[in-house]
This record gives structure tokens, sequence and C-alpha cells, in this order.
């Protein structure tokens, strides 16, 4: 895969992983399971990228999601959700210059 690709796939993986999988009401275990492997997968992707500095972007884009997640679960977090998107834009701007070069 092209380094175009697994960026994309790995952003595709990230935007659809369950971040409440915790709150299932039913077959916890399973759900565990699933946000686990979805969260290995997208460490696989990450590590597969041979620019540190895109594999270290997408690793704290992950971590800036979850973390708006978990702000914004119970209640609105405004502030949470601005840094989030000023902290997302940071990110994808280092993300993607890089792999439309590549492209």
């Amino acid at each position: 895969m092209r380094t175009t690709e697994i960026i994309n796939k790995a952003l595709d993986v990230m935007n659809g992983q369950d971040w409440y999988w915790f709150m299932s009401d039913y077959q916890v275990a399973e759900m565990r399971d699933k946000a686990y492997g979805t969260m290995r997968y997208f460490v696989e992707l990450v590590a597969s990228i041979n620019d540190s500095t895109i594999r270290k972007a997408l690793r704290e884009l992950w971590k800036a999601t979850y973390e708006n997640k978990h702000a914004n679960m119970w209640s609105k977090n405004e502030t949470a959700t601005k840094s989030y998107e000023t902290k997302k834009a940071e990110l994808m701007a280092v993300i993607l210059p890089s792999y439309n070069m590549a492209a």
C-alpha cells in the first residue's frame, strides 16, 4: 500500500472507532475486543508509515480524538471541542501536505 492509502485507511479506522464501547449494556467483552482490535489495526497501519512526522501526528490525532470524545461524553463541552478542532487542524496540516507529496 502507498503512504496515501495507508493514511486514508488509518483515518477511516480512527473515524470508525467505537469510543464508547464500555457503555454497552450487553456483550461488553465482545465490544471491548472489537474496540481493541480496531485500535491495534490503527497502530499497525501507522507503524507501517515510513515518515516519523506523519506517524507522530496520527498518534497524537488518535489521542486528541479520544480526549475530545470523553470530554463530551455526558454533556457538551465547548472548550474541549474548540481545543480539539484547533489541535486536529494543526495535526492534519502536518499529515496532509506530506502525503499529498507522496501521491
